[in-house]
């Protein structure tokens, strides 16, 4: 009888059955970014400082767990942690600079302000943003996405239906939210909606981008803007009003139609796996 290393066991699992591996991997992260890592702290931060910590901790570590698992797969290359020299079209990622000024419509009419008087929470919170872009996108995009690239990506097929299929697991993997109590049923089913259209567009950025940076950065931009409210004047009167209500929902949702399918358009000119050989 064969030995196999845990190493090759490792590989023939995540290889072999990509859409597996990827949905125990998005569970096992989903549950990391849960720690209660909180509890270190409790004697030097207050209950709002104290919460960012707990999310910007889980998170940071989870994304370097990934990469610690990348390296373990051989696929540390795939997920494009490249240097700004060898990035290209970049300008692609321009929708996610509107979705962030979107999201800014209330800070900009003066509806919300921000508490300046906690700098060391608007600290915490750009940290915190930074945190979650780079799990989720080392998550779905450098090894959910590769791993699905690596079984059907040597074909222009191949490479829409791990896009799409990476997507919808990125998509589901926010009903954590619901779970944890975070969000209403409605408003997790249309941050679900809407992230299946996030996760197409970050995916084909990524690959036409030739690096994971750009999509770290506009993820974490968006969720700054759509989050502000966290660090607002009042911010506790604000925390419920995302995706309540089902004209709000619809309204998320038709927005998000026209990034889905401009994710679908530019994903025209990535080539396939086997045009490389």
């Amino acid at each position: 009888m064969p030995q196999y290393s845990r190493k090759s066991w490792l590989h023939s699992f995540a290889f072999g059955k990509p859409v597996l591996f990827s949905i125990l991997v998005i569970a096992v992260s989903g549950l990391l970014t849960e720690i209660p890592f909180n509890i270190f702290l409790e004697n030097w931060l207050e209950p709002p400082a104290l919460e960012l910590c707990k999310v910007t901790i889980g998170h940071t570590l989870t994304g370097l767990l990934l990469v610690w698992l990348m390296v373990n797969l051989g696929m540390l290359q795939d997920a494009r942690f490249t240097r700004p020299r060898d990035w290209r079209a970049v300008w692609l990622v321009w929708p996610f600079l509107l979705f962030t000024l979107l999201n800014l419509d209330s800070l900009i009419n003066g509806n919300l302000q921000v508490d300046t008087s906690r700098l060391e929470l608007i600290v915490l919170f750009v940290f915190l943003n930074l945190s979650i872009g780079f799990a989720e996108e080392v998550m779905a995009r450098g090894v959910v996405l590769n791993l699905l690239l690596r079984k059907w990506g040597g074909t222009r097929q191949g490479i829409y239906l791990s896009v799409l299929v990476s997507a919808l697991l990125f998509g589901i993997a926010h009903i954590f939210n619901l779970f944890t109590g975070h969000l209403t049923p409605l408003a997790n089913l249309t941050q679900i909606g809407y992230s299946i259209a996030f996760g197409i567009v970050f995916a084909a950025c990524f690959l036409r981008n030739n690096s994971i940076w750009p999509v770290i950065i506009m993820h974490a931009a968006v969720d700054f803007a759509g989050g502000l409210r966290h660090i607002s004047i009042g911010g506790s009167e604000h925390t419920l009003v995302a995706n309540n209500t089902v004209e709000a929902a619809l309204n998320s949702l038709i927005i998000s139609l026209p990034l889905l399918l401009y994710g679908l358009f530019i994903l025209r000119k990535v080539a396939p796996r086997d045009a490389d050989i």
